[in-house]
């Protein structure tokens, strides 16, 4: 009997609860078996801490409206796992996975393909059999042993390294960023856009080990005029190519904006490799690019806000866009983070812009208990309450917050996932 699109769903993350498997053995012999579909695409890899999804969008985005066929990877999802694979923004069909996963069964089970580098090979299938233009991938976690290295990129993307799973890639920003730096290729340029001197130098070292043309995009775009509303965020740019007035992005957060510099950086490498993009192309996809679940803005009373940062870092920039779009209005903080997570640097930087706190628990395995949650948020001065009805968050941050604050809902991309999913459901 034919596989259900519950029962491929059911396969895969049973895979899933099993964890991740660092290293790229299993799915090279998985990739070889299937023929290498990872080899008959030009494509584009992103690794990094912060950004990396948006910047993934932006430029997926950009070189779709310049009438390329585009293929996009990335994770993890919100609502459906068919959004980590899309071609032309379409996500990949039931029948798809299903028919993949059925050929492949064997071979999976044989070889102990792991939830990740099973999406991954979909991905790339998909992608080859679909003839694609160019693809743009996201890493999973880290990049030297993540199963997306396996690709042979005209270029290779850095967005902005923090510190996150230290657990796994080191407890040190140089260690995080040589495990990032795992992507690179001999020869094969790389556009970075890191302010931190140290990940500078480690990323410029091994750069130069390898010849590797290493392009930083803060030293190439100077950007100006910066403004984020509700609209989005406008800004002007110079570049060693182009000067660039009143430009709009439509996802909001000066943070974003520094993303698609980085992606307008990355596509004037791509074009010396026979991938032009007009001007015009540039300022539509900036427009159009939408990213779900990232300072996500539905207007009411009081205004919801999504928005998946999940580290110090993101959780810094995310405080500092709450401030610049929505001035003097009370924040009620919806928070919930998966147990490995810093949540003290997080509430050291959400807390003290937020009027009250309200703490939920996600329906998912490594989400730290209200109990954690409430043992951390104890120290800082921000009134705090637990909620138990997650469904029924914005109902309950309402009466706290009033018709004329804001909810804001973060913490971890599940959580937002889930929430986001409750309220739109409702």
């Amino acid at each position: 009997m034919k596989m259900t699109i519950q029962d491929a769903y059911d396969f895969l993350f049973i895979r899933r609860a099993k964890g991740m498997k660092l290293g790229l053995d299993n799915i090279r012999k998985f990739l070889n078996r299937l023929d290498h579909p990872e080899k008959k695409f030009p494509s584009v890899h992103i690794a990094g801490t912060n950004g990396k999804g948006s910047t993934a969008a932006i430029l997926e985005s950009i070189l779709r409206e310049a009438g390329y066929r585009t293929g996009l990877y990335t994770s993890p999802h919100l609502y459906d796992m068919r959004e980590r694979i899309k071609i032309r923004g379409t996500f990949i069909e039931p029948d798809t996975i299903i028919d993949f996963l059925e050929a492949n069964k064997s071979d999976i089970e044989k070889i102990g393909v792991s939830f990740f580098e099973i999406l991954t090979a979909m991905a790339f299938r998909h992608f080859s059999e679909n003839e694609i233009d160019i693809a743009v991938l996201e890493t999973g976690l880290g990049g030297r042993l993540d199963a997306t290295t396996t690709v042979t990129p005209v270029l290779t993307m850095i967005t902005e390294i923090g510190m996150d799973h230290t657990h796994i890639l080191g407890n040190s920003l140089a260690s995080i960023t040589r495990e990032k730096a795992g992507i690179l290729k001999s020869g094969i340029p790389c556009v970075t856009r890191n302010k931190n001197k140290k990940v500078r130098d480690v990323l410029t070292e091994t750069a130069g080990n390898m010849h590797i043309p290493m392009l930083f995009s803060d030293d190439l775009v100077r950007l100006s005029r910066i403004r984020c509303t509700l609209h989005g965020s406008t800004f002007d740019a110079v570049t060693p190519y182009h000067t660039y007035s009143g430009l709009h992005l439509k996802l909001l957060g000066r943070h974003q904006i520094e993303n698609a510099a980085t992606a307008y950086t990355t596509l004037k490498v791509v074009d010396r490799a026979g991938i032009a993009v007009p001007d015009e192309a540039i300022q539509k996809g900036f427009a159009q690019v939408r990213w779900p679940g990232r300072f996500e803005v539905y207007p009411g009373e009081p205004v919801l806000v999504f928005d998946g940062a999940h580290n110090r870092y993101s959780a810094k920039m995310l405080a500092e866009t709450v401030e610049e779009v929505f001035p003097g209005k009370p924040v009620c903080l919806v928070f919930g983070a998966s147990e490995d997570k810093d949540i003290a640097g997080m509430f050291a930087e959400l807390l003290p812009k937020a009027d009250h706190l309200l703490l939920v628990k996600a329906d998912h395995p490594r989400a730290a208990t209200l109990e954690r949650l409430v043992e951390l948020a104890s120290a800082y001065d921000c009134p705090y309450s637990t909620y138990g009805q997650p469904a029924d968050f914005y109902h309950e941050a309402s009466r706290i917050i009033g018709r004329q604050g804001v909810v804001l809902v973060t913490g971890s991309l599940y959580v937002v996932g889930q929430l986001s999913g409750h309220w739109q459901h409702k």
